[in-house]
């Protein structure tokens, strides 16, 4: 094609373009029996679950175009846990060779929740817009108040549009990834990784950038200047203050990249990709019910010297959260207060408090996050919200009876 244009410059679009347009004409050929099978199982299941949700487009000729859906267990989980928003538009096993996007948080228990999946013709910024806004609207037009992204340019375009007030951030993993094929230097990849990790004033990590840029010749360097435009974006210097639900490391992008690659195969149809990802979805869930089973019947041993504290904590914070928290509680430990801190426990203990005060107690973390929200607005009641977080709570305390037999 470059030889009969003159060369690559008097094409008019992009390779990416060439592909995605490729891509739209075998999406085309797709047989209708297996779209159509698919749309039959995915919106039957309505049938026994009456707040899932499966909503999707048609191009020409009746094809199916593109395609979202959402069980009611998912829906009512991102009611509770869905300031922490992840899009993952890495994973493509299916027999098209669709981009298919995993949307998941973090519950309570510090555990990956899947909130719902996207499947799209192609990767531009007109179909991921689409999918934000059905996302929206199939989540009760509840929004993230952090919203976490892979680093494809046409999802942070879009996310940025259809997402203004939310906190952007890169994946971790996948910018490690993107240092890793881009840098061969290793020192220049543990800088990487400091700037990503590290607690640093936004002064000092710009100070090093510039060091760095100098020191290793790359103030020409395109990658590295487009890496600085989104630093605001990865950097931690300037996202160590934001809540990202434990999203700072690598392991959770990654984990659920090689988790539900187990359930999926280049070969899958449309309706077998969606069967397998649901099998994906009830192993996570009965591994919360695991981990809620472990933290209602086993009590933890009271180690540190705020013990009144400490076994409210115990009470109130999954084993997980629990965990972090009796680590802050043990830093209290021989310490005398002679200034005001901003180290809750030191006060705590300074006051001579028994236990956290509730509005200390983020609710998100609590060992019920997923009861019955007696914060729910009274004008809640009869919304389809409202519902969702009915749903959720009989959905969460019907699980116990076929757990317990």
């Amino acid at each position: 094609m470059a030889g009969v244009a003159g060369g690559y410059s008097l094409f008019g679009f992009l390779k990416k373009d060439a592909y995605n347009y490729a891509d739209k004409a075998r999406w085309a050929k797709i047989v209708d029996g297996d779209a159509n099978a698919a749309l039959v199982y995915l919106e039957g299941k309505d049938d026994s679950d009456s707040m899932s949700v499966a909503r999707y487009n048609m191009i020409a000729d009746e094809r199916l175009g593109n395609l979202i859906w959402a069980d009611g267990a998912s829906r009512s989980d991102y009611q509770y846990f869905g300031n922490v928003l992840v899009f993952d538009s890495t994973y493509r096993k299916n027999k098209y060779k669709r981009p298919v996007v995993i949307f998941f948080g973090v519950n309570n228990h510090k555990q990956t929740t899947i909130f719902g999946f996207g499947l799209l013709m192609d990767e531009s910024v007109s179909l991921y817009r689409w999918m934000l806004e059905n996302l929206l609207e199939v989540m009760c037009r509840k929004k993230p108040l952090v919203v976490i992204i892979d680093g494809d340019i046409a999802m942070i375009k879009a996310v940025k549009e259809v997402l203004p007030e939310a906190i952007h951030r890169l994946c971790a993993w996948h910018v490690e990834r993107n240092v890793t094929s881009n840098m061969k230097d290793e020192n220049l990849k543990v800088l990487f990784k400091r700037w990503l990790y590290s607690e640093m004033e936004i002064a000092e990590f710009e100070a090093d950038w510039e060091d760095v840029l100098e020191e290793f010749g790359l103030k020409d360097s395109l990658w590295a200047n487009q890496m600085h435009e989104k630093r605001k974006m990865w950097a931690n210097a300037y996202l160590s203050d934001k809540f990202c639900a434990g999203f700072l490391t690598t392991s959770r992008c990654e984990g659920i990249n090689a988790f539900v690659n187990k359930f999926s195969k280049s070969t899958h149809s449309i309706l077998e990709m969606s069967q397998n990802l649901e099998l994906a979805v009830r192993e996570y869930r009965n591994k919360e019910i695991l981990l809620q089973f472990n933290c209602i019947h086993t009590v933890p041993v009271m180690t540190t010297c705020l013990k009144s504290i400490e076994s409210v904590a115990a009470r109130v914070y999954t084993r997980e959260v629990f965990s972090d928290v009796k680590k802050e509680i043990e830093k209290a430990r021989a310490v005398n207060l002679v200034r005001k801190r901003r180290h809750m426990f030191f006060m705590m203990k300074a006051e001579h408090l028994a236990k956290i005060p509730k509005p200390l107690v983020l609710k998100r973390w609590r060992l019920d996050a997923e009861s019955l929200d007696k914060y729910v607005e009274n004008w809640e009641e009869s919304s389809e919200r409202g519902y969702l977080l009915r749903h959720g709570a009989l959905y969460s305390a019907s699980q116990w009876l076929f757990f317990l037999g």
